[in-house]
């Protein structure tokens, strides 16, 4: 057993990066073009969500049901990647978070420390989030919405691929999800993961809702290379 061999897989949007509203524009605009009409995206529809179950609540509140939904779904992606990645690169509001670049590349170095991404994206437009800031680098396995819509069955698949790609052993005590919104918090929780919480929006009343999901810990930010050494008990 590898038990001081730790696995962290973090989320994206909101946790390592601030996304802006590109993805959510392309949302709205393509089911418009889809189904004829205009469905609102609020950050509430979105966070915490995979985007195939957010794609199919657009189209299921725009009326669209049984063969014409997954019609719908099969021609969304491949026009929703092709104008992600042109418009994500000039997009201006997005930003990765001040303490991410160092933490990470502290992390990446850290012998008895494994990186990895559970995240609602879809592999290819989390890569197109991710690149830009050149944070792709730091994650060689991850599980995406484009393996399951449902986030609660993602760890396992990264766990899976992180002990085939490192030939490691993972003890679910030594696995933490980190994430911020109580998605994040319940998909580590339902496999007997640990959570880590990251209250970057609504400080006391965000931080009170993670902690009251399970969340094992919970930070305003992500916290330093040597506060994840502690609560993987490294130090």
């Amino acid at each position: 057993m590898n038990s001081n061999k730790a696995l962290f897989l973090f989320d994206i949007d909101g946790t390592l990066i601030s996304p802006g509203i590109t993805a959510r524009r392309l949302f709205v605009e393509i089911v418009t073009e889809l189904t004829g009409k205009k469905i609102p995206l609020e950050v509430q529809h979105v966070a915490g969500f995979t985007d195939p179950l957010i794609l199919k609540d657009m189209l299921q509140r725009a009326g669209i049901e049984g063969i014409e939904l997954n019609d719908a779904i099969d021609k969304f992606f491949p026009i929703y990647y092709e104008r992600l990645e042109e418009r994500y690169k000039a997009a201006a509001d997005k930003k990765i978070y001040d303490e991410v670049g160092n933490l990470l590349k502290e992390l990446s170095e850290e012998k008895n420390i494994y990186l990895g991404l559970v995240t609602g994206n879809m592999k290819r437009s989390a890569m197109i989030k991710l690149t830009p800031f050149g944070l792709e680098r730091f994650f060689p396995v991850g599980a995406f919405a484009s393996d399951d819509p449902d986030r609660d069955k993602l760890p396992p698949i990264a766990v899976g691929r992180a002990e085939k790609d490192w030939n490691v052993e993972f003890q679910n005590e030594n696995v933490f999800v980190v994430g911020d919104t109580i998605h994040d918090i319940r998909c580590a929780l339902v496999n007997n993961y640990r959570a880590v919480g990251i209250a970057r929006r609504d400080g006391d009343k965000e931080k009170s809702m993670l902690k009251s999901a399970g969340a094992d810990w919970v930070f305003d930010t992500l916290p330093s290379s040597a506060e994840f050494k502690t609560i993987a008990n490294l130090n």
